[in-house]
């Protein structure tokens, strides 16, 4: 090996400096053409990979809107078949009533039995819906008391005899303001605001 770099350096040694030049030349444009053609090949290939990188993110993103459609689909489809019913929430019900009933004296266990009746529950259901608003209760408890405090108060003071009428009366007017104030206040609610 050191013969072949000896006889290299010998013969650069013999060659005039222009040859030298010349010859430096060749190998420098030789090295200069080779590196375009690689950074022209470069080139290719990271627009040739760009492509594929976006080919590829617009092939998944596609993917994923397949399949966002297709769990929304099956959502849309597996609605519950085997929703909870009638005779599982009355179970509940009394599963979760004869252990809170463990706790209560033998006075309270009686009125929660009877309180916790289907039909008391029916029926203060409905009246909850129709009868007994709460505010009708509120409204006509505050007539009542308001109303009646004064007209005693001008039976004593005028000395006339008190009348219990008047009680009921103030009940039943509060009552009736009160529900009328509660369906205004919904449809105040209930209507579009420009």
């Amino acid at each position: 090996m050191s013969e072949k770099t000896y006889t290299h350096h010998r013969h650069e040694r013999d060659k005039p400096n222009h040859e030298i030049e010349d010859h430096n030349q060749e190998i420098l444009s030789e090295l200069a053409e080779k590196g375009r053609e690689s950074q022209a090949a470069h080139e290719a290939t990271k627009d040739e990979k760009l492509e594929a990188f976006r080919n590829e993110a617009q092939n998944e993103a596609l993917k994923a809107d397949d399949l966002l459609a297709q769990h929304s689909m099956e959502e849309k489809r597996e609605e519950p078949t085997h929703s909870v019913g009638k005779d599982l929430k009355d179970l509940k019900f009394a599963r979760t009533m004869q252990s809170v009933r463990k706790d209560l004296s033998k006075p309270e266990r009686t009125f929660s039995k009877v309180v916790h009746n289907r039909i008391v529950d029916s029926v203060s259901n409905s009246a909850e819906k129709t009868i007994a608003r709460p505010s009708g209760l509120l409204f006509g408890s505050i007539f009542a008391f308001v109303g009646s405090s004064v007209f005693l108060y001008a039976a004593r003071h005028y000395g006339f005899q008190y009348n219990y009428l008047i009680m009921v009366l103030c009940f039943g007017g509060g009552f009736v303001l009160g529900l009328l104030v509660e369906s205004l206040y919904r449809m105040v609610k209930k209507s579009p605001r420009a």
